[in-house]
């Protein structure tokens, strides 16, 4: 029994310094388009302060009106973590190209590796893509720094933001594997991300039906969630335990759809 335990022990050890190395590389090549990146950070805030402009002519010079440009400026900056990630989370590319004949021969499994992969992407875009954006709305439009108290939930709640995209993305990344195809399922996700995520428009906002609706959905804790709570509009409490049940379900799914997928593989390539 001690063997057994020091054995998975030592397993532990070695999947997680693989997925620090996935980690890294996955990091080290999006540092090669950081000038191109930099350059579409001007295009991005510039999509931010067309809404924040619309906001301005809508609530005028009022304190909604002052929270509703930080709520939209950290929705945009926060785009790069929770809804602009790898297409497919990378698996598409590998079945196009039949390169996920060799990851699936790995140690670790589908999700492990892609999950990596992507929080590589997700950490170079915290630093290279939303703080750039981030402190442009800052010195430029008066969006406020959180309160101290809610600097930590705010972590917490875009950091469970990025797994529940993970994983929707992650089961486009299936559907690829399954059909060889991503235009339909990517163009849907989009769709769902820009209706029900609440990124631009606060669940207030909404229709009565959709007002109750929109807050549940897995699309919600993504950007109205963490937005919510960085302007302390819901507890910590009421935003974590949504994002939580929701990881806990698409992670079961996740588990699910990737033992059911690869029994059809179908692969292009190599």
């Amino acid at each position: 029994m001690q063997k057994s335990t020091k054995d998975i022990k030592e397993l532990e050890v070695v999947l997680f310094k693989a997925g620090l190395t996935i980690l890294r590389n996955s990091f080290l090549r999006n540092r090669i388009y950081l000038l191109n990146h930099l350059i579409s950070n001007a295009g991005s805030f510039v999509f931010g302060y067309i809404f924040v402009s619309i906001w301005r002519a809508i609530l005028g010079n009022s304190p909604e009106s002052s929270q509703m440009v930080t709520y939209v400026m950290v929705n945009q900056s926060g785009l790069w973590i929770t809804m602009f990630l790898p297409y497919g989370a990378f698996l598409f590319q590998k079945v196009r190209d039949g390169t996920i004949a060799f990851e699936l021969l790995k140690p670790y499994g589908l999700i492990y590796l892609s999950f990596y992969e992507v929080l590589g992407h997700v950490v170079y875009n915290f630093f290279f893509r939303y703080l750039p954006i981030f402190f442009l709305g800052f010195f430029l439009l008066g969006v406020k720094l959180p309160s101290p108290g809610q600097i930590v939930p705010y972590g917490i709640s875009i950091a469970m933001a990025f797994i529940i995209s993970f994983f929707l993305n992650y089961f486009i990344g299936l559907w690829s594997l399954r059909f060889l195809g991503i235009s339909g399922a990517q163009s849907l996700y989009y769709f769902l991300m820009n209706f029900l995520s609440g990124y631009m428009l606060p669940a207030k906002y909404y229709p009565d039906f959709l007002k109750r609706i929109m807050p549940l959905t897995p699309f919600a804790a993504t950007s109205y969630i963490p937005g919510s709570l960085y302007l302390g509009k819901i507890t910590f409490s009421e935003g974590i335990t949504l994002q939580l049940f929701w990881v806990a379900v698409l992670f079961l799914f996740a588990l699910i759809l990737t033992k059911l997928t690869q029994k059809k593989l179908q692969i292009q390539g190599g």
